[in-house]
């Protein structure tokens, strides 16, 4: 067996907030550069909710331990975590990149994590934020391999006409090349043989929107990539414990407004 790590910023869609939450910033906050690629989310609001799947046995949630930061709660599947002193953000001196919930030993499965703030809305310490995710997957075998795929290899395929390979801000994706398309239901297809895991990577932003993911013929399912600011190389997309054969991941742009798009940048995928 081998365990791989991943690692989501705050930015991934795949970590849903309710609307209560806002994006952390240097206009907002002068130590804001202190947090991971300087990006953290964070809510006053009590009882405003963060939630994360993944498919593993061990997690971590990491944020900020300041003056103004209280309560909060963890469900791990369910079961509920509640806020005693271990489960605090309050700390009088600001500390950053912290660990503010962990769990390992746990089944090889999917799991479902939600993070609750209980802070009171107007006391002194209503605040909690979230900085990064990581978490741990087992695979059969103790020689992975991992290959990236770029946005022009072949085995992505675009639906014409609707995708361009002229994206604002080409030059900072990876290898200076992607996809883009702003039209709606414009889709691709990523084709592999893989028997571990697949990640696919492109931009959030505020010209980004909502889309969906369908693996093989289970169900799509719908992201949003809209962002405060544009990032670069964030995971838009994972799912590992494949099993052996060939696959087919088809991304679809579901704009909410004209010119929302979606900008592929590259897969990551793991085999043995």
């Amino acid at each position: 067996m081998s365990s791989v790590s991943f690692l989501i910023d705050d930015k991934s869609p795949l970590i849903h907030y309710d609307s209560t939450w806002a994006a952390g910033n240097s206009g907002d906050d002068s130590l804001a550069d202190q947090y991971f690629r300087g990006t953290f989310q964070t809510s006053i609001i009590t009882n405003s909710i963060a939630t994360f799947s993944f498919n593993g046995t061990a997690f971590s949630i990491y944020g900020a331990k300041r003056g103004n930061h209280g309560s909060y709660t963890v469900t791990v599947d369910g079961y509920d975590y509640v806020g005693y002193t271990a489960y605090s953000g309050q700390s009088n001196i600001s500390l950053f990149q912290q660990v503010l919930f962990n769990r390992s030993g746990l089944t090889q499965e999917l799991h479902t994590i939600s993070l609750t703030n209980t802070g009171v809305t107007g006391s002194g310490n209503p605040y909690v934020d979230i900085d990064m995710v990581t978490w741990q997957t087992e695979f059969n075998g103790t020689q992975l391999v991992t290959e990236t795929v770029d946005d022009a290899d072949t085995r992505f395929q675009y639906q014409e006409p609707g995708w361009n390979t002229n994206p604002t801000g080409v030059n900072l994706f990876n290898n200076g090349s992607g996809h883009s398309t702003s039209i709606s239901n414009a889709s691709v297809t990523l084709t592999f043989t893989v028997t571990e895991s697949v990640s696919v990577f492109g931009t959030v932003g505020p010209s980004n929107g909502l889309y969906s993911v369908s693996l093989d013929s289970q169900p799509a399912y719908q992201y949003n990539a809209s962002t405060y600011l544009t990032f670069y190389e964030v995971m838009l997309y994972h799912a590992d414990n494949l099993g052996p054969g060939q696959h087919q991941l088809t991304l679809m742009n579901l704009p909410d407004t004209n010119g929302q798009s979606l900008n592929i940048d590259y897969a990551q995928l793991i085999s043995r």
